[in-house]
C-alpha cells in the first residue's frame, strides 16, 4: 500500500467525508466532489470510490496550503520512502471552520464548525489589539438553533434542534438536530403521531437531498411556534472537547479563541520564515544579474576562444572571483549582449524592489501584521462576503 499502512480504506473514508457539502459535514470542503458522497438525509450513503472522483477544492487553494510548502517541515512516512508535512500552514485555523467528531486512543474530540468570517475577525482583533473576540458555533445550510450550555462538570454543551418553516399556510420540518437522519426523523414523528396526545395528525415526506417534511395538524388546530417547539423538544447534545495535537505534538485542550491566539503568533514564525526565504532569492537573483553584467562587460564570450574545456573556463572564472561561474559557463553566446545588460539591470531593479520588501516583512511586526490582516480581509471578501 503506497499511501497509508491502514490499507486503501482509510485514505477513502476520509476523502469522501472532506467533500461532503451539507450541513454538519462541511462549512468549506477542502475537496470538491464528483460523484455521489451522502446528504444530510443519509450521510453514509456514499458511492463506491470507482464511481467517485475529487480534486482539491478552490477554497482550499486560497487558504495557502500550496504557499506554505517550501517553509514547513517534514518527517519520513510510515516506511521511509517519502518526505510528508509535519503540517500546513494556511492563513486560517482549519480545524474550527468544519465539524470534527471522533474518538481516538485515549482522548474523544468534538470541535464544531464556525463560521469563516467570524474566525476571521477574531484573528483579525487579535492581531489588531491583542484580544480576540468570542466565536459561537454555526453551520452552513442549517436553520435550526445551536445552543450553548454548560453541564454539571463545566464542560460547555452544544445543543442542535429541530428547525421549521411556514410556507403559502403549510408548515415544514425543515432541519433536524446534528447526527439525525431522515430514518431516526421519521421513527420519530410516527412515535408522535402513535402517542395522539398532540395536535399532529400525519406528515408528507417531501424530502430530496435536504429535509423537506410538510406537518399536518389535526382538524381546527393551527400550532403556534411555542407549541411546535414544545412538541419537537428532542435536542442533539455534544461536550465540546476542543483536544488538539500541537505542531510539538503534543495533545491539549484549548477554547477556539486560545486556538486562533496559538495559531496567528505560529503564522507569524512561519511567515518570517518564508520572507527569510524569498528575500534570499531575490538577493541570489541580483548577484546572479550583476556577475552576468560583469560578464558580458568583460568580454568573456571572446577569451571563452581560447580555453581548452568547459572545467578550465570555469576555474578561469572562479580565479576571477565570480561565485556563479558554472552557471555564467553554460549560457549561450548569443546573450552576450548590451540587450541582455539592459534587462539585467532591470531585473536588479525589480530584485531589489522585492528584496526590500521581504525584509521590512521579516523585521517589522507591524508591516507583518498588516500583511496577514489584508490576506484575511481579501480571503472574507470572496468567500464570506456577508
Amino acid at each position: 500500500m503506497g499511501y497509508h499502512p491502514h490499507g486503501d480504506r482509510s485514505i477513502q473514508d476520509a476523502l469522501s467525508q472532506m467533500a461532503q457539502d451539507f450541513a454538519f459535514a462541511n462549512n468549506f470542503p477542502l475537496v470538491h466532489g464528483e460523484g455521489t458522497f451522502g446528504d444530510v438525509l443519509d450521510p453514509n450513503a456514499i458511492a463506491s470510490p470507482r464511481y467517485t472522483e475529487v480534486k482539491l477544492s478552490d477554497f482550499a487553494k486560497d487558504i495557502g496550503f500550496f504557499e506554505s510548502l517550501p517553509d514547513i517541515d517534514y518527517v519520513k512516512n510510515y516506511d521511509e520512502t517519502e518526505d510528508e508535512p509535519i503540517h500546513f500552514v494556511g492563513k486560517i485555523p482549519v480545524v474550527l471552520l468544519n465539524n470534527i467528531q471522533g474518538i481516538a486512543t485515549g482522548f474523544r474530540c468534538f470541535i464544531p464548525g464556525h463560521k469563516l468570517s467570524d474566525v476571521i475577525d477574531s484573528q483579525v482583533s487579535y492581531l489588531k489589539t491583542g484580544k480576540t473576540k468570542k466565536i459561537t458555533p454555526w453551520y452552513k445550510g442549517y436553520g435550526g438553533e445551536v445552543k450553548l450550555s454548560k453541564n454539571d462538570n463545566g464542560s460547555t454543551v452544544m445543543s442542535t434542534t429541530f428547525g421549521f418553516r411556514r410556507e403559502d399556510g403549510k408548515l415544514y420540518l425543515t432541519d433536524a438536530p446534528m447526527n439525525w437522519n431522515r430514518e431516526k426523523v421519521i421513527l420519530y414523528l410516527d412515535d408522535i403521531i402513535e402517542k395522539k396526545d398532540n395536535w399532529l395528525k400525519d406528515y408528507v415526506d417531501h424530502s430530496s437531498q435536504t429535509f423537506k417534511i410538510e406537518l399536518i395538524a389535526k382538524k381546527g388546530e393551527e400550532p403556534s411556534d411555542k407549541e411546535l417547539m414544545a412538541l419537537f423538544s428532542k435536542e442533539s447534545n455534544e461536550v465540546l472537547t476542543v483536544n488538539i495535537i500541537t505542531h510539538e505534538g503534543k495533545l491539549k485542550n484549548f477554547t477556539p479563541e486560545e486556538l486562533i491566539k496559538r495559531f496567528c503568533d505560529f503564522r507569524k514564525t512561519h511567515l518570517i520564515r518564508r520572507f527569510k526565504r524569498l528575500a534570499g532569492l531575490e538577493k541570489e537573483k541580483i548577484d546572479r544579474n550583476s556577475e552576468l553584467i560583469r560578464f558580458i562587460k568583460e568580454k568573456w564570450n571572446e577569451k571563452v576562444t581560447g580555453i581548452k574545456s568547459k572545467k578550465d573556463f570555469e576555474e578561469k572564472l572562479k580565479a576571477s572571483k565570480f561565485v556563479y561561474f558554472e552557471w555564467l559557463s553554460s549560457i549561450p553566446v548569443y546573450r552576450m549582449t548590451l540587450e541582455e545588460v539592459k534587462k539585467c539591470e532591470e531585473a536588479i531593479v525589480e530584485a531589489k524592489t522585492k528584496f526590500a520588501e521581504y525584509t521590512a516583512l521579516q523585521k517589522d511586526d507591524k508591516k507583518l501584521t498588516g500583511f496577514m490582516v489584508q490576506e484575511l480581509d481579501e480571503l472574507k471578501t470572496k468567500w464570506d462576503p456577508k
